[in-house]
């Protein structure tokens, strides 16, 4: 039974009557386009995955530790129909994106990098390589595509892209799966682009809940809803400076990756030699207090009198694990898509990547009791001292974001912090509630119209509404697919 549109949005965004209108004439839009696009006809499904912010726990979720992060509404809508061959046919709402086509088979070969088309194949091929949908028998599906997640910022547009694209696949072959089950498949399917991270994006696309945070742990995957104050709102500022990750910053982000595997494996034969344990880890999560039985203040004492705090070269990390540089660089430096990452010229640096995941870890704890007492003034200062840590530890921060979070606790913020992976993209602010449109506006005049008109040899992003680089965001619900209006 085909529901109304207004009444499903405004279960979805949980928003005021005037945004709630606003919402509507997207989507009225985005139908309207979809029957111009493809010859008058009418579509069956409609699709939504929001993107996210992540209020505290960065880079913590590929070593199996929690984070907390909420659906923002900013999202990917597909307005779509199966189609009765193998073909999928996509177009984009914006000009800047060629409409693209492809067949239903596996392996889904690739369009040439960087086409954002490789998102929706991402989702295709980990469903068929799942063995959830038979190539043989799979339908195809065409659809109109609109986006209102900014690029490149943090904001997760690619994995809620990702998302959608599963959703819409699935309904087109009448499918059905838990979202649970979905949401760890998906933590795989970005290898399909290149890119080496967590499950925390996909799980707050599908899972999230309006006006809650979503408190998430993996390995198996666990969610735990936390209610956000009311007196407090979370405001985004984009930096302007993007951090793709399939261009050079993806290096970067992998490297990481690879430096808490490292970490890993050092940690684990430090431990073993000081305590007789046996330990075979996945990742760092596995070496928490919990799992080991010790306290954490001897684990990381094993771990600086064992690997030290400096950087270390492949054939130091070598000697301490009793290997081959070869044989370390086979095991623990190769990427899911086979290539080897080459050894950073600064040496690889364990002991700051272990350090700012162990205490990320512990401030996403300390969040979860934060924010059931309303404790404002402790959610702002896990934030900052989450912020400090990105920035010296694990090395994600830029100037820009750097310079962006100094105004931002000038005009307002009581907890201000990058978010994402880093490198540009956008930062979280927390603000009172009663003080959001003042904090706007200094940030703006100080930031928008005064940093970044002087620094202007910077690479910074042009936009047009200012609202698409400075928003409050709403806690929204989590993906879903439901029968579109028709021609009604």
């Amino acid at each position: 039974m085909q529901r109304d549109l207004s009444e499903e949005l405004r279960r979805i965004y949980n928003c005021s009557p005037d945004e709630l209108l606003l919402h509507v004439a997207r989507y009225e839009r985005l139908l309207a386009l979809y029957r111009s696009s493809f010859s008058g006809q009418s579509p069956v499904f409609i699709v939504r995955a929001p993107g996210r912010v992540n209020l505290i726990g960065e880079h913590t979720d590929y070593n199996g530790y929690p984070v907390m992060p909420m659906a923002i509404d900013r999202d990917f809508v597909f307005i779509l129909a199966p189609r009765t061959d193998s073909t999928v046919d996509i177009t984009n709402e914006s000009p800047s994106y060629k409409r693209g086509t492809f067949d239903v088979q596996f392996p889904v070969t690739h369009y040439e990098q960087g086409d954002w088309g490789n998102y929706i194949k991402a989702a295709v091929h980990e469903i068929l390589e799942a063995g959830w949908i038979d190539p043989k028998t799979a339908m195809g599906f065409q659809a109109v595509i609109g986006g209102t997640i900014p690029e490149s910022a943090g904001l997760s547009s690619s994995s809620a892209l990702v998302v959608a694209s599963a959703l819409a696949f699935l309904a087109a072959n009448n499918k059905q799966i838990d979202k649970n089950r979905l949401a760890e498949l998906l933590a795989r399917a970005e290898r399909y682009v290149g890119s080496e991270g967590g499950g925390m994006d996909q799980a707050v696309s599908l899972l999230a809940e309006a006006g809650k945070a979503l408190k998430i742990d993996f390995f198996p995957l666990r969610t735990q809803l936390t209610s956000l104050p009311d007196k407090l709102s979370f405001v985004v500022c984009n930096s302007l400076i993007r951090a793709p990750k399939s261009e050079s910053v993806r290096y970067a982000y992998n490297r990481r990756v690879i430096e808490c595997r490292l970490a890993t494996a050092l940690v684990a034969k430090a431990v073993e030699e000081r305590s007789g344990k046996n330990i075979q880890p996945n990742r760092l999560a596995d070496l928490s207090s919990d799992k080991l039985g010790l306290e954490q203040r001897t684990i990381d004492k094993i771990v600086v009198q064992s690997i030290g705090e400096k950087p270390l070269s492949l054939k130091e990390i070598a000697q301490l694990l009793g290997e081959t540089a070869e044989a370390v660089q086979n095991r623990l430096c190769t990427l899911r898509d086979g290539s080897v990452l080459t050894e950073p010229p600064d040496g690889f640096k364990v002991w700051n990547r272990y350090r700012h995941v162990v205490t990320e870890a512990q401030r996403v704890d300390s969040a979860v009791g934060a924010f059931a007492d309303g404790d404002f003034f402790s959610i702002a200062e896990l934030m900052n001292q989450s912020h400090a840590s990105c920035r010296d530890d694990y090395e994600v921060s830029c100037p820009e974001l750097e310079a962006l979070v100094s105004m931002s606790r000038e005009h307002g913020a009581l907890g201000a912090r990058l978010t994402g992976a880093g490198f540009g993209g956008c930062t979280v602010n927390a603000v009172p509630s009663g003080q959001v449109t003042q904090f706007i506006d200094g940030v703006t005049a100080a930031y928008y119209h005064g940093y970044v008109s002087q620094e202007k040899e910077r690479p910074f992003t042009h936009y047009t509404n200012l609202h698409d680089v400075i928003f409050v965001c709403r806690a929204t619900t989590g993906a879903g697919a439901w029968p579109s209006r028709g021609d009604r």
